[in-house]
Parts: structure tokens; sequence; C-alpha cells
């Protein structure tokens, strides 16, 4: 899988990645928050401690229920003192985070680049473990991820776990898939996830130049076929 530019070449290259979280109140009730709230200090340490992955590398955090928001905003690794954790909120709002991704995406890439930096298509890691609870996401989503309409359209790999449909978490993605297998553990198999998006992280910034590392299937998960279903 290569990187993408989505700049002119000027200066150091710069993939940013974004991982949005599902805080809908399902996510408490089966262990997933605090699989994530596990998860994201390990991420953190993993890449801030790597100097070349930090550089390379900017993270941030996207949390959606009701609504979305920005946990931590795009920064390097080794900006940012800790990763604060995921709540318990409401419903599953996927407008939402696609809303908010769009706009975000579009801000950071500017300003990067103002501040000379060569940026790479950005990646999106989404996870949730439930269908959608509202209607007409699917244009949102359009929007942020339709390269003819979207210059800094992200890269998406998708995660899907408990009440999650395989086929709305392979609708959501552009390079990857992967849900939980049956009879797997929610929060287990959240916590597997996150290991994976950490590995995945440094892989794809850990040499000169970035280049996307797709995970492997997280254990207790499986590969969606993004050509079939």
């Amino acid at each position: 899988m290569s990187t993408e530019e989505s700049s002119t070449p000027t200066g150091e290259q710069i993939l940013p990645f974004y991982i949005v979280c599902d805080e809908s109140a399902s996510m408490a009730y089966n262990g997933g928050i605090d699989a994530i709230n596990e998860g994201l200090p390990e991420l953190h340490s993993a890449i801030a401690s790597d100097p070349l992955v930090s550089d390379k590398s900017r993270i941030c955090l996207l949390a959606f229920s009701d609504e979305a928001e920005i946990v931590v905003p795009l920064a390097r690794a080794s900006d940012i003192e800790q990763m604060p954790g995921m709540m318990e909120k409401g419903a599953t709002n996927y407008s939402s985070a696609f809303d908010l991704l769009k706009t975000t995406i579009d801000t950071d890439v500017a300003v990067l680049r103002n501040d000379g930096y060569q940026v790479f298509r950005p990646a999106v890691f989404f996870i949730t473990d439930g269908e959608p609870t509202d209607t007409g996401w699917e244009s949102s989503y359009s929007l942020l991820t339709d390269k003819n309409v979207n210059s800094n359209a992200p890269n998406f790999i998708s995660f899907g776990v408990d009440g999650a449909e395989p086929s709305t978490i392979k609708s959501i993605a552009t390079i990857a898939a992967f849900i939980a297998e049956q009879g797997v553990n929610p929060g287990a198999a959240l916590k597997e996830i996150m290991r994976s998006l950490t590995q995945s992280i440094v892989a794809s910034t850990g040499a000169a130049t970035p280049q996307l590392v797709v995970p492997p299937p997280p254990d207790g998960t499986i590969a969606i076929d993004l050509d079939e279903l």
C-alpha cells in the first residue's frame, strides 16, 4: 500500500493519523471504553519514545456519540503530555464524526503545509461497536472520503466489535476493515485493536519516507474483503 502525497514536496514529510472512537453507552457496558482507555497510554508511549516515528507522524484523538469532539488536537506524540480517556455518553452519531473529521483534517493539513511540511494523505482508524443511530450519514462520509471533491480525503481503516454489522464496517473503509469474531469479548478484541493501531503507526512512520502500513487482523478479529459481502 503506497502512501499518496497530498502536497507539493517541500519540507519534512508528515503522515497524520486520526483515531476515532465510539463513546456510545454500549461501549461502556461491553468493556470497550475501558479497553481503549487502557490502550491509549500504551499507544502514546510507543510513538513518543521513538524519535523518528514521533517526528514523521502526527496523531489526533476524536470521540463521538450524540456529538463529536476533538479530545487531542493533531500533534507530535512527544508534545502530548498524556492521552485523556474516553467517557460513556449516548448514541452513535456517525455524521457528527465525519463532519468534524472533514473540517479538522482540512484545517490541520493547511496548517502543516503553511509550516513548510510535506503532508501525506491522512489515515483514519475508525472504531465502533454498533450501527449508526443517525440517518443520512452516508452524505457526510462521501464529502469526507471522495477524492473527486476532497483533495484531503483520508485513507479509512475501520474496526467493528459487538453489535457492529460487517456490511456497515465495510462501507466506511477505503483500504481495510476488520470485525470481531463471533463469541469474542468486545473488550478483549478492542485491546488487540489498540495494539494493532500502535504497530501500524510505528511501522508506517519508522522509515525515512512515511508509508501507510495496514495492520494484519488483530487477534480476535477477521478481515472483511472489501470486494465482497
